[in-house]
């Protein structure tokens, strides 16, 4: 039987509500992506006013623990990925490293010029052969990520010839072709998801997203790669490892 709230506690009775639910989640009583009781539901269920209830349910919110979909209800929320800015390693070996299973979809693959953007990010001339290649990014068969790569073409003239929705591209270049990453800058921003990409990512458009610009360079300084993914917000967070030259 639950155990009723202490009404007597210094504890406010939301703050137990919380906890409670908060120990159902965390002990798998509630799966991922089930709905929690709703405003109504816990105010009979623990004899306390609706705004109470409503206050519990705000608070696993702020925790990241349950999202609310408007005129639907609270479902509890999926545990998100780090997004490890410390860490040169391509999503491929990410996912594995977490225990995940990796895959991909392609979406695009071709070979193009590049435009003056392009070009300023790989330090290339505008209208030298870069290739295009966006990929859907999945984890366990969820989409996680949609990325959108740029390469010199003359550092891997026969990237097309590639499967690149089983292969890895670092793996590819590092192998295939001897380029080693040394180093990368990253710009991460947050953002709502374009309508193109959030079809891909099973979420609706303007739904908010991590977006991480990367330069890659080989040991020589050289760019090697520019990319820019998309994250989904509900599956992913960005963690920061500072040392006290860094504060």
């Amino acid at each position: 039987m639950e155990k009723a709230l202490d009404r007597n506690s210094y504890i406010p009775l939301y703050a137990q509500i919380q906890q409670k639910l908060r120990q159902m989640i965390e002990r798998g009583e509630i799966a991922p992506g089930a709905p929690v009781p709703s405003e109504r539901e816990l105010a009979e269920r623990y004899g306390v006013s609706r705004m109470t209830a409503r206050q519990a349910l705000r608070a696993l919110r702020h925790d990241g623990l349950v999202y609310r979909e408007r005129g639907i209800g609270t479902f509890v929320a999926r545990r998100k990925v780090d997004v490890h800015t410390r860490n040169l390693v391509g999503f491929t070996e990410d996912m594995r490293q977490r225990g995940l299973k990796p895959s991909s979809k392609l979406i695009l693959l071709k070979r193009e010029k590049a435009t003056q953007q392009i070009a300023n990010e790989l330090g290339i001339e505008v209208g030298e052969g870069v290739f295009h290649l966006e990929r859907l990014r999945l984890a366990n068969g969820t989409p996680m990520a949609y990325e959108s790569n740029y390469i010199p073409a003359d550092l891997c003239p026969d990237l097309d010839q590639y499967d690149l929705e089983r292969d890895s591209l670092y793996r590819i270049l590092e192998e295939e072709h001897g380029i080693r990453m040394q180093s990368a800058d990253e710009v991460l921003e947050a953002a709502r998801a374009p309508r193109r990409e959030a079809r891909y990512l099973s979420i609706r458009a303007g739904s908010p997203v991590l977006v991480v610009h990367r330069v890659v360079y080989g040991d020589n300084g050289r760019a090697i790669e520019s990319v820019r993914t998309i994250y989904r917000a509900d599956r992913y967070r960005a963690t920061f490892h500072l040392t006290k030259n860094t504060l």
